[in-house]
């Protein structure tokens, strides 16, 4: 049986990124509720059109925001998919992963990276699924 060794110095720095990124998040979190507090006072003085200019650009900028990482997730899972397929084994060989996992051949490699594929092409569709939803609030809130 063959085994795709982890990548030490990718072990060691995933869980520092995992940290700084919950830090990120804690902090955006927090500003994000003073800065809400701040449009709530500033809209609930303010006439309908303005109120719709802020929606309009609310909605339009969550929906491009949540379909930038779903679309990298997507490219990057078929980029894996597409590279496993070429070698005919999963993981390919130039990924690294923090564990050592068991590499599969031939016939599973490829199944596995059939569903890999896919599952990218479903983030892609979903990715521009947002962007649309993002484009209908933009045309649905003019003005």
């Amino acid at each position: 049986m063959e085994i795709h060794h982890a990548d030490k110095t990718y072990r060691r720095r995933a869980p520092w990124l995992l940290a700084g990124i919950t830090l990120m998040c804690g902090i955006l979190l927090w500003q994000l509720q003073v800065w809400l507090d701040n449009v709530t006072h500033q809209l609930g003085s303010s006439d309908p059109e303005t109120v719709r200019t802020w929606v309009r650009g609310l909605l339009c900028g969550l929906g491009i925001a949540l379909a930038l990482p779903v679309i990298g997730l997507g490219s990057t899972l078929r980029r894996m998919g597409y590279a496993s397929r070429l070698e005919g084994r999963f993981p390919p060989s130039q990924w690294k992963t923090l564990r050592d996992v068991r590499v599969l051949r031939d016939r599973a490699a490829l199944r596995w990276a059939g569903r890999v594929e896919f599952a990218g092409l479903g983030l892609f569709v979903l990715g521009g699924a947002l962007l649309a939803w993002a484009a209908w609030a933009w045309w649905h809130f003019r003005g």
